[in-house]
């Protein structure tokens, strides 16, 4: 099967920094090429006016943070035509006058006929056209799919708000579009219900790496350690993550009971770090806490194995493969409540959940872990493994695919 995929956000080669984007459609686009299907990737990220890459890196930041999203760099702005794993890969930037901003109509246009151009150059006839993020994906999915007689399916990154379904027009756009995905369980009725949909949208899970299934821990044992515990947290140093108020309930867990031994592994970077830092050094824990800065994938995974409890409590968080990756080294995962891990975690069965950057509650839950027995840590441990072991990349790959198929297939509207 030939699969489109168009996308605002993918991981290039030339990413730099620690502001890098997510890989989520970039492990779809492998397996799917391991699947036997041939791939083609539309890259199509924004870029502005020159002037807003010499504005220096703090002011950009700051603002960037504000309204929650990623600073792009220079480099972004360059076109690329390479392969990856066996898919075609393109990278088209779009202007945009600021962050935040809608692409013009023109833009709109023109960016279709690139892609059509370009699939026409490649003699490439797409069956599915496979859109992620609302915008400039589910406008373009709708155009390009309509012009070659394709199926076509868009799946929104909490990126489908009021304000983003009257300013993209989405309500419209969805009508042309045969199958709409949402990342959680929770989002998918939010979606419903925002854009009068007759049935819920289907779920696009993400799946941890197929090597980390095979090397999972098969029976957790992990939680005997009476001599303190380790903390973990991985991701980025954004406001909406609350990496400060993890550290907060960590320095008041130890505090309150006087515990020098247990420690805090912080691993990730952004825009936060320079707070994050001062942060760290006025804790009553700061001997305890390391910050370790951006990690390659298997190291992380090597701190996951070694610690006991994973922290990650952000606003707006889409999905979270990080919280498979935690569960499958056994990690007591501690998961955003209403977030997008919520109805894969049972409080208190399988991992925790906590409101996003509630302080009091999360020490709450760190006090409630701590007066638990060994085997009960375990088996919450085990529990995780045992579900996480169901999201292979390659499993939900697979899922998806047919989801949309099928979708597509019954030709019944939303």
């Amino acid at each position: 099967m030939n699969l489109l995929v168009i996308t605002q956000m993918y991981s290039q080669p030339d990413d730099m920094g620690d502001n890098k984007p997510t890989k989520t459609v970039n492990y779809f686009v492998k397996e799917w090429v391991a699947a036997g299907h041939k791939v083609v990737v539309m890259h199509c990220p924004s870029k502005f006016p020159f002037l807003y890459y010499v504005i220096p890196k703090r002011i950009k930041e700051k603002y960037a943070n504000r309204i929650s999203t990623m600073v792009p760099s220079a480099r972004s702005r360059k076109k690329l035509n390479y392969m990856e794993c066996g898919a075609k890969v393109y990278r088209y930037p779009m202007l945009k006058l600021y962050p935040g901003a809608g692409y013009s109509k023109f833009s709109m246009k023109r960016q279709m006929r690139r892609i059509i151009w370009e699939l026409q150059k490649q003699e490439f006839h797409p069956d599915l056209v496979i859109g992620h993020f609302a915008n400039p994906s589910a406008e373009l999915v709708a155009r390009v799919a309509w012009y070659y007689h394709a199926g076509s399916s868009i799946v929104f990154h909490q990126d489908c708000s009021k304000k983003n379904i009257q300013k993209y027009h989405l309500d419209r756009l969805v009508k042309k579009i045969g199958a709409i995905g949402a990342r959680s369980e929770l989002e998918a009725k939010v979606i419903k219900r925002d854009l009068n949909l007759s049935k819920l949208p289907f779920l696009c899970r993400s799946g941890v790496p197929n090597d980390a299934v095979e090397t999972a821990v098969r029976l957790v044992e992990k939680h005997c350690n009476t001599d303190g515990f380790r903390f973990l947290y991985v991701g980025s140093f954004i406001k909406r993550k609350h990496l400060d108020k993890v550290i907060d309930a960590f320095s008041q867990f130890c505090k309150v009971a006087n515990d020098r031994k247990s420690t805090l592994d912080i691993i990730g970077g952004g825009p936060e770090k320079e707070e994050i830092d001062r942060l760290v050094k006025r804790s009553w824990a700061r001997g305890q806490i390391t910050l370790l800065g951006r990690r390659e994938r298997a190291e992380v995974l090597q701190y996951m194995r070694k610690s006991h409890i994973f922290t990650l409590i952000s606003d707006g968080e889409t999905y979270g493969m990080v919280y498979m990756e935690a569960m499958l080294q056994g990690c007591l995962v501690i998961a955003s409540k209403g977030g997008g891990f919520d109805g894969m975690i049972q409080d208190g069965v399988n991992g925790f959940l906590c409101k996003p950057g509630d302080t009091e509650m999360l020490l709450e839950i760190y006090n409630r872990i701590a007066l638990m027995t060994a085997k009960e840590k375990n088996q919450i441990g085990q529990n995780g493994v045992n579900m996480a072991m169901n999201y292979s990349e390659k499993e939900v790959a697979e899922r998806y695919l047919n989801e949309v198929i099928k979708e597509n297939t019954a030709g019944s509207p939303y």
